[in-house]
C-alpha cells in the first residue's frame, strides 16, 4: 500500500482528558483522533471531514512531566479571577502521520495556520514527508488509537469524537469507545500494516 508518511516533532504536547475539567490536569499518554484531523485541518486552512482524509499516526515522547500553572477564571469580559493548578504534558514529541491522499501531505509543508498538539504554545514543527510503502500483516502497535474492541490490543478507554464540527460552539462528531495503546502490543487484525522503515505497526481511520 502506497502512502505519504509526515513527521512532525515538538518540545511539548498535552490532551485534555475528557473527564475531567477542573483541579489537576493531566494529560493523555496521545493525541485522540479529533486531535489528528484538528491538525491537518490547521495545515489545509479549512475543515477536513474525517470521511475524506482516510490516515494512520503513530505518536511517541521521551519524557512526561508536571509543573504548576497559573490559570484565568473568566466570569465576563471585565471580570476574571486566578487559579493555580497542576498541570501534565509530555516531552520531545515525533509524530508520523500516513495520509493516502497526496494533497494532505503537500499542505504540511506550507500550513495555512500554526501548527500545535496540544494547546496554543505547544508548536508542532513539520520535518517533511516521503511516500512509502506499507504491507499488510501482523505488527506491533503503540502509540496510536484503535476502535474497542480489536483483538489483542491493550490501553486505555474512553469515549471519544472521531472529530470535532467545524460549526460554533464545537460539537462532537462520531463519537465511539476507543482505545488508546500507549504500551506496545503485538496483534492480526483487518486494517493493520507494518511500517518496515520504522518497525511498527499502524491503523487507518476515517475515509470512505
Amino acid at each position: 500500500m502506497k502512502v505519504y508518511r509526515v513527521e512532525l516533532n515538538g518540545w511539548t504536547a498535552s490532551f485534555r482528558h475528557p473527564q475531567l475539567v477542573s483541579g489537576t490536569q493531566p494529560t493523555l499518554p496521545l493525541p485522540p483522533p479529533s486531535t489528528i484531523y484538528g491538525l491537518i485541518s490547521a495545515a489545509m486552512g479549512s475543515w477536513i471531514d474525517p470521511s475524506d482524509c482516510r490516515l494512520a499516526y503513530v505518536f511517541q515522547h521521551v519524557g512526561q512531566a508536571r509543573d504548576l500553572e497559573t490559570i484565568y477564571q473568566f466570569r465576563n469580559s471585565t471580570s476574571a479571577k486566578s487559579n493555580v493548578v497542576w498541570r501534565e504534558w509530555l516531552t520531545d514529541w515525533t509524530l508520523w502521520l500516513y495520509l493516502t491522499d497526496a494533497a494532505f501531505a503537500h499542505a504540511f509543508e506550507r500550513p495555512v495556520y500554526p501548527l500545535v498538539l496540544g494547546r496554543q504554545q505547544e508548536l508542532a514543527y513539520a520535518a517533511g514527508f516521503r511516500e512509502i510503502t506499507l504491507a499488510q500483516r501482523p505488527t506491533r502497535l503503540r502509540g496510536t488509537a484503535v476502535p474497542f474492541p480489536m483483538q489483542g490490543a491493550s490501553g486505555m478507554l474512553l469515549a471519544l469524537p472521531l472529530a470535532m464540527s467545524p460549526d460554533i460552539p464545537r460539537r462532537p462528531l462520531g463519537v465511539r469507545i476507543w482505545q488508546l495503546v500507549h504500551r506496545p502490543c503485538s496483534l492480526e487484525a483487518e486494517g493493520l500494516y507494518h511500517d518496515s522503515e520504522l518497525n511498527h505497526g499502524v491503523y487507518f481511520i476515517g475515509g470512505l
